[in-house]
């Protein structure tokens, strides 16, 4: 049990397990799991949802299922999806809930999702063709449970690639998360073993942003060293709609991951990863004024 989680993530009904899930979409599972599960959460991307779904199906590897979290669209994804000729590939599933937030609605694709290891992709983001071959292929030849990868960023008709560090441990990955003013890791693309969410948990729902971080501290924390694929499997379409808003909210919560998941007790330590964040978050919100 996860001292750190709030008593309602430990009921067994809120984890992603392989038996007991509650969701009557999950009570049955396929006779063949599928290798991959990848999960999208969306709410009022029709187009850009359009091209992600497509991109995740035209995938190179197809043993997969596609998990499309619906959190409260003004358009019923179910709608969308078969307006754009996609609901007939049996592998797709839609989930449709009130709005509720990111990481009860990322929570509940992982309840439902039945795959062997679940992908997480950004409903506007797209997986690259032979994506999971190549996340298949790194965990096959590693024997990891997790796998971050670079990524292509796309912004007003231009693309560049983004190189993600490499750690030692986790340890120092741990404290790169902490510290750096670009995440080390793209949770998008991000790629983990079913077996390893039902050993650490499922996403902190108390966090309204950065559920993804928190997620990352905790399995580092836990000794979890993630993989890294140098090769970039995600292209990231970086528009004012994925810009986070209230920096100031932002770092509230930043501070409350820092005083989680710093790796030293001693005060000093928390208030100069404090220190080094609230810079960080200060030269984001200068950036973003100046576009």
């Amino acid at each position: 049990m996860n001292p750190l989680l709030p008593a309602s993530l430990h009921d067994s009904s809120r984890l992603p397990a392989q038996a007991g899930r509650p969701e009557a979409e999950a009570a049955t599972e396929r006779a063949v799991q599928p290798t991959f599960s990848v999960c999208i959460v969306v709410r009022d991307r029709p187009v850009l949802l359009v091209n992600a779904v497509r991109s995740v199906l035209a995938n190179s590897f197809a043993d997969l299922e596609l998990v499309i979290v619906d959190d409260g669209s003004r358009i019923p994804v179910a709608q969308v999806i078969a307006e754009a000729d996609l609901s007939a590939d049996r592998r797709v599933r839609v989930l449709a809930q009130p709005p509720r937030g990111i990481a009860e609605a990322r929570n509940r694709g992982l309840r439902a999702a039945v795959g062997r290891y679940v992908t997480v992709l950004d409903s506007d983001d797209e997986l690259t063709v032979d994506a999971l071959d190549r996340v298949h292929q790194l965990l096959a030849t590693t024997g990891g449970s997790w796998v971050y990868a670079d990524y292509t960023e796309v912004r007003r008709g231009s693309a560049r690639l983004i190189r993600l560090p490499e750690y030692a441990s986790a340890r120092r990955m741990l404290l790169g998360v902490l510290t750096r003013p670009r995440l080390p890791f793209k949770h998008s693309g991000t790629t983990i073993d079913r077996a390893l969410l039902d050993r650490i948990g499922v996403y902190d729902e108390s966090f309204r942003l950065f559920e993804d971080v928190e997620l990352m501290l905790r399995a580092l924390s836990a000794g979890v060293h993630p993989r890294h694929l140098a090769h970039p499997i995600v292209l990231f379409h970086r528009h004012d709609g994925n810009v986070t808003r209230g920096r100031l909210g932002g770092l509230v919560l930043w501070f409350r991951l820092i005083d989680m998941y710093r790796p030293s007790r001693w005060p000093g330590v928390g208030l100069a990863i404090k220190a080094l964040r609230t810079l960080s978050e200060m030269g984001k919100w200068l950036v973003t004024l100046g576009r």
